[in-house]
């Protein structure tokens, strides 16, 4: 009898049992109205609990395979002149085990996590497996502990999400809710095992959800605070890398900043093209079974570790070393080099594991060396080699996630050192900068790409592309000529809840919109109302939607202005006014079309 009929049975009898659970919990909760803020804020305390045991249960797993094959990598050369070559078969075996698991069990279960959750999230309505959870955490743990070259954050934010769908699912939220709960899920995850609550918030509103919103912005915080004091209260309260204390040498300093940042930007491009170069690798191999790809991709990691131990996903050792200024300049050399490499192996051939971590120990790396020539080469004018890697680890993070909050905040919630903000800030942003000149999307969002998915400001492109916004546009919204008074601009915003004014010329050009908060000058001044015409007070240079552009352009547009309205126009040449399009209705249109993709 095969593994599969023994699991596949038991999985399929415990989902029925939480299927008549879950439906006696809805029946027994029909009269509350768990979408109010204050039941709302209770789900998310849930999820928050359920991401901080989440981690916790992850981390053991991980640290239960480390100990159980490496023991500790520096006692492996003691006994005989081939134990260290021993190092080798170790993520082998674990990768064998990996692909028995996912041969067997769960096909899902591999690859970086963090794509999969901005899928689910933006066109599955926040929809994740259940059943997922345990075999993500065992091929994580396998994948890592036994010595693969990807990080801890992809599978952590995968379990938090599992876990922040899954309530949401047993409680039948909207989709809306249960999308903020899967963010809220990623950032107890991020938050628990980095010990960074405020990285975790960050990650969930600029990476998951692509948006800043402030009913989103509640829940995601509960939810990290939450989780990182489980995880605080059973792994301890301390930073994730060695606390220093750097100050920058003169102001002058920011310079070599703002140029670590720059090299980072392209440093960054290279590092997610080497990620995907080694996963494109076994996409290729067709004669090894699918199932022995993930131990042929871990001998290929072995290989490497014999040299560098440091490259296990499982180590920050070579980070701590780098900030405190004390590792060897071709120890990081070879990391920089073979880092993205390693980790690629471990994804591309079915591991399971994240690219955060990776991204973090080749940014200390680099930053490490350009550190040593900056500081050779200028030593009364830079700080020592550490504050480099340090402010390297969040560039190169940036570069790669294009997340630069995320990176500046994390970067100084893990090493809990405030000195780094402001070289960290300047680096960070122009990483992002340069990065995005050379590569579109980010390391998240290109497996999305590839799979057809446009991403951009946490929405799904590719269901919208070519959807038309004719049928959104209000055509008898209110307008006022160019020579109209201020007193009867002022009449109309106070009668009518529109929230711009599009100013027209004599031919229905439109002209420029006047804001409610452009006529508070004049409320003052009652004299002025009489004087004063529309044209006076009007933006000119407003932005605008032309008829014929399509939905993702118009919500692209949305997220770059500060506005909720924008006027129409028949084309930006001739700019004969239509009418006017709002932010939500577009947004609703939108959430529309993902819940009917998603239910196909």
């Amino acid at each position: 009898m095969s593994i599969a009929r023994i699991v596949r049975p038991l999985f399929t009898i415990l989902s029925d049992r939480f299927d008549r659970l879950r439906a006696n919990a809805a029946r027994a909760l029909v009269k509350f109205d768990l979408s109010q803020d204050l039941p709302f804020i209770l789900l998310a305390v849930l999820v928050g609990l359920g991401a901080g045991y989440g981690a916790y249960l992850y981390h053991q797993a991980i640290e239960f395979v480390r100990i159980a094959l490496f023991v500790d990598l520096n006692s492996l050369g003691g006994s005989s002149a081939f134990a260290p070559y021993l190092i080798m078969f170790f993520p082998a075996i674990g990768g064998l085990l990996v692909g028995i698991i996912l041969h067997f069990v769960s096909p899902e279960a591999r690859g970086h996590g963090v794509p999969d959750v901005i899928k689910a999230v933006i066109a599955k309505g926040g929809y994740i497996k259940s059943s997922l959870l345990l075999p993500k955490i065992a091929t994580s743990a396998l994948s890592i502990g036994s010595g693969g070259g990807a990080g801890r954050e992809g599978p952590i934010v995968q379990i938090g999400a599992t876990v922040g769908s899954a309530v949401g699912q047993f409680f039948r939220l909207s989709t809306d809710h249960v999308r903020t709960l899967v963010a809220a899920g990623s950032a107890g995850g991020i938050a628990a095992i980095f010990n960074a609550p405020i990285g975790g918030v960050m990650f969930a509103l600029e990476v998951i959800i692509g948006e800043f919103s402030i009913r989103r912005f509640s829940p995601i915080v509960v939810s990290s605070v939450v989780a990182t004091a489980v995880a605080r209260s059973l792994l301890g309260n301390h930073p994730t890398f060695v606390s220093t204390h750097y100050q920058l040498v003169s102001n002058s300093e920011l310079v070599f900043y703002v140029l670590l940042g720059l090299m980072a930007g392209v440093i960054s491009v290279w590092f997610t093209r080497a990620v995907f170069w080694a996963e494109d690798l076994f996409a290729k191999i067709r004669r090894v079974p699918r199932i022995l790809q993930p131990a042929l991709g871990g001998l290929g990691v072995g290989v490497m570790l014999i040299w560098f131990p440091s490259l296990a996903g499982f180590s920050y050792d070579i980070n701590n070393q780098a900030i405190l200024g004390q590792a060897d300049v071709l120890v990081l050399l070879a990391v920089f080099l073979l880092k993205p490499v390693a980790t690629g192996l471990t994804l591309g051939s079915g591991g399971s594991g994240g690219v955060f971590a990776p991204a973090l120990k080749a940014g200390a790396a680099f930053g490490g060396i350009v550190g040593v020539f900056l500081h050779w080469a200028f030593p009364q004018s830079t700080a020592t080699s550490g504050a480099y890697a340090l402010v390297g680890m969040g560039a190169l993070l940036a570069g790669t996630m294009h997340a630069p909050l995320t990176a500046i905040i994390m970067l100084f919630e893990v090493s809990d050192t405030y000195q780094v903000i402001l070289p960290i800030m300047f680096a960070a942003v122009a990483s992002v900068t340069v990065a995005k000149i050379f590569l579109k999307q980010s390391i998240y969002t290109l497996p999305l790409e590839r799979e057809g998915i446009e991403v951009a400001y946490g929405i799904n492109l590719s269901i919208v592309h070519r959807f038309p916004i004719t049928a959104l546009v209000n055509h008898d919204s209110l307008t006022v000529v160019r020579t109209a008074s201020i007193r009867h601009v002022l009449a109309l915003f106070e009668n009518h809840e529109q929230d711009i004014l599009p100013v027209l010329d004599g031919n229905q050009g439109l002209i420029g919109i006047i804001r409610f908060q452009d006529c508070r000058p004049v409320y003052a001044q009652p004299h002025m109302q009489d004087t004063m015409v529309a044209e006076d007070i009007m933006t000119k240079n407003a932005p605008i939607v032309e008829e014929k552009e399509s939905l993702d352009e118009v919500l692209k547009l949305f997220e770059l202005v500060d506005v909720d309205t924008l006027p129409v126009v028949n084309d930006e040449a001739q700019r004969t006014y239509v009418g006017l399009i709002r932010h939500e209705d577009v947004l609703r249109r939108y959430r529309r079309e993902v819940l009917m993709r998603s239910e196909r």
